[in-house]
């Protein structure tokens, strides 16, 4: 785990702060995956040995995944459910522009289109690695919906933030003007 995640939680608010987080298995757009239905957007965020018996005790599981090889350790994450009323919001270039998160559940909105969802945008970004993983900062709380996962409590996001880094070769000309009406 990265030296710079710190997490820590705010009695206040009663939800979790992560900064420097790193995420695994992004899933924004809720595409349906070997270990994924569709619909379902979440992601797995990778957590401290301590934060995982944290977890544990609030009644949340933990994956362990052991080491592929001897340079690695064993990481233990936690999946994050991501729902229409989480705040998204992408920082690229010193602007913040927040992301609405639509409701993908085709039963309530007959006209959802994944393609046109501003999170399969993010799954891009990450799949492209414009997203550095230890540069995003989230906030999530643990809740016992029992309509969403029966009686087992989960970890809910309520806020991130998701640095979009630019491409180095597009950055030395982003102050030309382009000419979207001439065509090759």
């Amino acid at each position: 785990m990265a030296m710079n995640t710190t997490f820590f939680y705010d009695e206040d608010t009663g939800r979790y702060i992560v900064k420097g987080a790193r995420i695994l298995f992004p899933n924004f757009e809720g595409a349906e995956q070997n270990y994924n239905q569709s619909g379902k957007r979440n992601f797995r965020l990778v957590i401290t040995e301590g934060m995982a018996d944290e977890m544990k005790q609030r009644g949340i599981y933990v994956r362990t995944m052991d080491p592929r090889d001897e340079t690695e350790e064993v990481q233990y994450t936690i999946k994050i459910g991501v729902y229409s009323d989480t705040d998204v919001r992408l920082l690229s270039g010193g602007k913040m522009t927040s992301v609405v998160v639509p409701d993908n559940d085709t039963r309530r909105n007959p006209d959802y289109d994944i393609e046109e969802d501003p999170m399969t945008m993010i799954d891009r970004e990450f799949r492209k690695a414009h997203v550095k993983n230890g540069d995003i900062s989230l906030e999530f709380h643990i809740s016992r919906n029992t309509r969403v996962t029966g009686s087992s409590p989960y970890a809910r996001l309520d806020t991130i933030v998701i640095p979009i880094r630019k491409s180095r070769l597009l950055a030395d000309y982003e102050d030309m003007e382009m000419d979207e009406d001439e065509p090759f």
